[in-house]
């Protein structure tokens, strides 16, 4: 071996001894360092669970939008992320925040914690994807979970879907038919043979179905939410663009034909809340409700963009 290769070796020897050094007393800073760097060429892959479901929407609404881009860069984009799993009926979807998104963890909890935008979603999806609570979570300020408890469960929803069939065929209803007698046949329906559930007890909500469609169909009682469940659950069968308007004491249905959006309420049309007159909330505008009704029918118009 020559001198030169002998002092060459000397040296390399120097090199990783003073890297190693370097590294041993500095571990964290450089522990860090790689992880950052590593970081910038590798992303956690989201995995979407799977193509639309049975009871997605296609509906083109004005307030919410479906989104294939799972990766945020904006609130609104997390918007349509949560709309999204909604609409499609995940039960779980797990997502995550890049790096150059900074606010993006602050923005998730803005909407998690928004119960009033996270409420009115269920009004924009399929009554049988809709929630009893939606769920998030959130791991290393990156990781960002959804979990959905559905409302219906498998067995409920069919055997509403029997007893609509049922009912659409005693009505003589088709899609092929026309609309607008089809919607009245249905309206006309649910106010002869549902009754307002006057018994309804606020502090046993949970041992009750009154607020959703079973009650209406099955035992013939229902609160606002089971008479506009099931209303929707029909108007969905007819591909009827429809959306549930909801306030803190009141929740109605509106349906989008002939080019426009008409508000309905089933429920303040039954004789039994609004006596004998069942059209006075049928195929009404925005300024037609107002002039009813300032109390109970009061809505967000900035959220509800459909109904300005």
């Amino acid at each position: 071996m020559t001198r030169t290769e002998k002092l060459f070796r000397i040296l390399m020897l120097l090199i990783v001894a003073f890297i190693s050094y370097v590294i041993y007393i500095k571990w964290d800073k450089v522990s860090a360092f790689f992880d950052s760097f590593i970081s910038n060429f590798t992303e956690n892959k989201v995995i979407v669970p799977y193509d639309k479901t049975v009871y997605h929407l296609d509906y083109d609404f004005k307030t919410v939008k479906e989104t294939d881009n799972f990766r945020p860069n904006s609130i609104e984009d997390i918007k349509d992320i949560y709309y999204t799993v909604l609409n499609n009926g995940w039960i779980d979807f797990t997502f995550y925040c890049p790096k150059s998104y900074t606010n993006c963890v602050e923005d998730v909890r803005k909407i998690a914690n928004n119960n009033e935008y996270i409420t009115k979603l269920n009004g924009y999806v399929s009554p049988f994807n809709s929630y009893k609570k939606y769920n998030t979570y959130i791991t290393n300020n990156t990781e960002i979970y959804l979990k959905i408890d559905k409302l219906y469960t498998e067995e409920e929803i069919m055997q509403i879907n029997i007893e609509i069939d049922r009912i659409f065929n005693q009505l003589g209803i088709k899609n092929n038919t026309n609309i607008k007698d089809n919607i009245k046949k249905i309206h006309d329906y649910l106010i002869q043979n549902i009754n307002y559930d006057e018994e309804y007890d606020d502090s046993k909500k949970n041992d009750t179905i009154s607020n959703k469609a079973n009650g209406a169909l099955f035992y013939k009682k229902a609160l606002c939410s089971g008479y506009t469940d099931t209303f929707a659950l029909m108007l969905d069968r007819l591909n009827v663009p429809n959306i549930k308007i909801s306030n803190d004491e009141h929740v109605w249905n509106a349906v989008y034909v002939d080019g426009k959006w008409s508000h309905i309420d089933v429920t303040w049309d039954d004789d039994e809340v609004n006596k004998n007159n069942y059209y006075n909330f049928y195929m009404i505008n925005t300024k037609e409700l107002k002039e009813k009704d300032l109390e109970k029918h009061t809505f967000n118009e900035d959220f509800y963009l459909e109904l300005k």
